[in-house]
């Protein structure tokens, strides 16, 4: 039994003749009967809301998105005769965020009601929901009969696939300039050969296809396309720096989402994608291949990948890939340069690397430290903050131009922005040919 705020303003208000009955001898019996008669009543509104029929169901998405929020939808169907008023809450995972947290209901009788809200994981990985807890107003509005209904569920957290899903249920005629990407396909660029068309003005001379021209009496125009089935290995750094938070998520959260979305769009493209997960040593690795299959392999082998609190041991994934990668390949690595003592590390061997391949760093913009620099310092402690900030930001800055002096190319952008700006890039590489 929940008292409800009607019945402690009565208690409350039954509490002053009471006092005032020290003074008046008479009144004593007289507030013990009223004060009885408001227990009776709340023990009949309890009997009544106890006798109210209700069933409540959990319904849940096959997959959750980290960082997003997700539909969850609570079903309760009220079997009585009468109208009822609830309050729901759901027992949902430490690391998820609920909106609302709960909400107030009024059932009609002989009803089915839904209630929508949101949950926001902050993780990926399995986890569970518990119970669903209902407290059922009675009808007098006096107290509450709190309900318990069993509905635990185990649920899958997987990256974010949204941008991927979109690219997907677009079709063949990808809506690519809507989702602020490039085309996949540049017309009159690349080596491969895609198709004829009747010339245009502004084509240039040596597009021309003087052959086909001279077959079908008017100008004809050659169109190139990037070349296919090219190698892109993707490096996921899973080291202790990418397990700070910014915007909410890990850095190693929002290098998965960029990631996965770059593997769609280059295995959509044709292109043979493979995976690095690295830390101390690399944890794990797909060779380049092609086709969706490849696709789910990469999800699967991120979805568990979690940051280790350990040293990045850069040296020993370049080794490992100047071993097994023979082809020429655009390695796309996902790091962080927050650490100038680790991140150092890289250089050397990046730049050898890039005598073969062609490597792509990418980083997300610690939002934290620029926020703080943006504010006037109240005090000095805000003051010592704001140096050691401003410090961190021009070694890192200092580190990237390092890097990209070997011919090592960079993304540095804010978290948002990741997945756009790698696959812009791998788009813009493919098109000049430099791959």
């Amino acid at each position: 039994m929940i008292p409800t705020t009607r019945l402690w303003a009565l208690l409350a208000v039954l509490a002053v003749p009471m006092m005032a009955a020290g003074f008046f001898p008479g009144w004593g019996g007289l507030v013990l009967a009223l004060d009885a008669l408001v227990l009776g009543l709340a023990a009949v509104d309890f009997a009544l809301a106890r006798r109210v029929r209700l069933e409540v169901h959990r319904l849940l998405p096959r997959k959750l998105s980290v960082g997003v929020p997700n539909r969850v939808e609570v079903q309760l169907i009220h079997r009585s005769h009468q109208e009822v008023r609830v309050r729901v809450r759901d027992d949902v995972p430490d690391a998820f965020s609920a909106t609302p947290e709960e909400a107030p209901l009024s059932l009609p009788p002989q009803s089915q009601t839904r209630w929508v809200y949101r949950v926001t994981p902050s993780k990926r990985g399995k986890f569970g929901f518990g119970d669903v807890n209902v407290r059922v107003k009675g009808p007098l509005g006096l107290v509450f009969h709190e309900r318990t209904y069993k509905e635990a569920q185990s649920a899958s957290v997987f990256p974010d696939l949204r941008g991927a899903s979109r690219l997907l249920l677009s079709g063949a005629a990808l809506d690519l300039v809507n989702l602020g990407l490039r085309q996949l396909r540049r017309d009159g660029q690349g080596s491969e050969f895609a198709r004829l068309r009747d010339y245009t003005q502004g084509d240039s001379v040596r597009e021309v296809d003087w052959k086909a021209t001279a077959r079908r009496s008017k100008p004809v125009t050659r169109v190139m396309e990037s070349e296919r089935s090219q190698s892109i290995l993707i490096c996921v750094d899973a080291g202790r720096s990418m397990a700070a938070q910014v915007d909410g998520l890990t850095k190693l959260d929002h290098a998965v989402n960029a990631a996965l979305f770059l593997a769609f769009v280059a295995v959509r493209n044709g292109d043979r994608v493979g995976l690095a997960v690295f830390a101390d040593g690399v944890k794990a690795y797909l060779p380049p291949a092609a086709g969706r299959g490849q696709y789910r392999k990469i999800i699967d082998a991120l979805y568990s990948a979690t940051p280790s609190l350990t040293y990045v041991d850069y040296l020993a994934l370049f080794k490992e890939l100047n071993i097994r990668l023979t082809r020429r390949s655009l390695l796309c690595v996902f790091t962080d340069f927050l650490d100038e003592e680790q991140a150092s590390t890289m250089i050397d061997p990046l730049h050898r690397l890039a005598r073969r391949h062609v490597p792509l760093c990418l980083s997300v913009k610690d939002t934290a430290l620029l926020g703080l620099l943006r504010q006037a310092p109240p005090g000095p402690e805000e003051a010592f903050q704001q140096a050691v900030a401003s410090e961190l930001l021009a070694d890192r800055e200092m580190l990237k131009a390092r890097v990209s002096m070997g011919g090592v190319q960079m993304i540095d952008v804010q978290p948002d922005e990741l997945s756009l700006a790698a696959v812009n890039r791998y788009l813009d590489i493919k098109a000049r040919g430099v791959l």
